[in-house]
């Protein structure tokens, strides 16, 4: 997609008091502060829809708003709906789809595209996104249709009462049929990538507890399909704890790789973003799967499950290498 969309941002409390130039280099850090700069002169960005000064502070609330002409990168649109209510919706997300606004991605992601295929037959509202799957990362998600199931779901993921199990294609084969990993989980200060989390002892501060639960299910020669049974929900949880034995998810850019690996990924999908797949990697994405979602009904009580099988990538990978 290449047209002009506006990008809006709600400065918050603790963000009040800062300059204009200020705030939007700290909180997107896609552009430069420098190319923030030319973009206010140019009169792209505006401050509760008038006409803005690099220096001139923001308050709290204050609605920032930024005209860009996005090139957004290929993605892959394949949602599938597997059940619907008044209140929500759950459907399966393909992996290379993010689940929300980020960066160049606006209109190619998952709850966009979900809204407009649920504009397409005829409803008029607006589901929001009550959790979220990495962009490579496949499965089962569920969007809340109005506010009040929205606060259930919500609090539903943040007091652990969802279960949720994924599958994985993941390097070497553990011995074990069975293990757990358990410790915490916090920002890995000694790597330059901002978002990589690393397995630390519990207690360690700024860390929050996490436990994983795995089975291996298959072996595939120096791979294993594995079920992966999160008992808490940190960021990057699988991956981490997967990573920590020595066991990556295959495909994993972040964590089955260097810093500069990573970097380089990255400064090459940047450049080439016509690019749905990267060539030369040992997976076309990293192969994890949201294969079950089991959730109370936000207004019965009643306890739903909804499941998708393996797509496509990860089924063939595995008839490739069965033993």
């Amino acid at each position: 997609m290449s047209d002009e969309t506006i990008l809006r941002s709600k400065v918050p409390a603790d963000q009040a008091g800062i300059s204009l130039l200020n705030y939007l280099s700290s909180r997107f850090r896609y552009q430069t502060s420098d190319e923030w700069r030319k973009l206010i002169l140019r009169g792209k960005v505006t401050v509760n829809g008038r006409s803005a000064r690099p220096q001139q502070t923001v308050g709290k609330g204050s609605v920032v708003a930024y005209s860009v002409a996005l090139k957004e990168p290929r993605v892959n649109t394949d949602i599938k709906i597997l059940h619907e209510e008044e209140t929500f919706i759950v459907a399966s997300k393909p992996g290379l789809l993010p689940s929300h606004s980020d960066g160049n991605y606006i209109k190619n992601t998952f709850i966009y595209l979900l809204n407009k295929i649920l504009n397409e037959r005829g409803w008029n509202g607006k589901a929001h996104l009550v959790h979220r799957l990495d962009r490579e990362t496949s499965g089962v998600m569920v969007a809340a249709k109005d506010k009040k199931a929205m606060t259930n779901l919500v609090q539903q993921f943040e007091n652990g009462a969802v279960e949720k199990e994924y599958l994985a294609i993941i390097k070497g084969n553990p011995p074990a049929e069975t293990w757990e990993v358990s410790g915490a989980i916090t920002k890995d200060t000694e790597s330059q990538i901002s978002i990589r989390q690393r397995v630390v002892q519990e207690g360690t501060p700024g860390s929050k507890p996490a436990s994983t639960a795995f089975r291996k299910l298959k072996e595939l020669g120096n791979y294993a399909l594995v079920q992966c049974l999160p008992k808490t929900g940190r960021m990057h949880q699988i991956r981490v704890h997967l990573a920590s034995t020595n066991n990556p998810v295959l495909g994993d850019k972040l964590y089955g790789r260097t810093d500069a690996q990573f970097l380089e990924f990255v400064h090459f999908a940047k450049k080439n973003p016509d690019l749905l797949i990267i060539p030369n990697l040992e997976a076309p994405r990293q192969f994890l799967h949201a294969s079950r979602l089991s959730f109370l009904h936000p207004e019965t009580g009643q306890k739903l499950s909804y499941s998708c099988p393996l797509p496509l990538d990860m089924e063939e990978f595995i008839q490739q290498n069965k033993e």
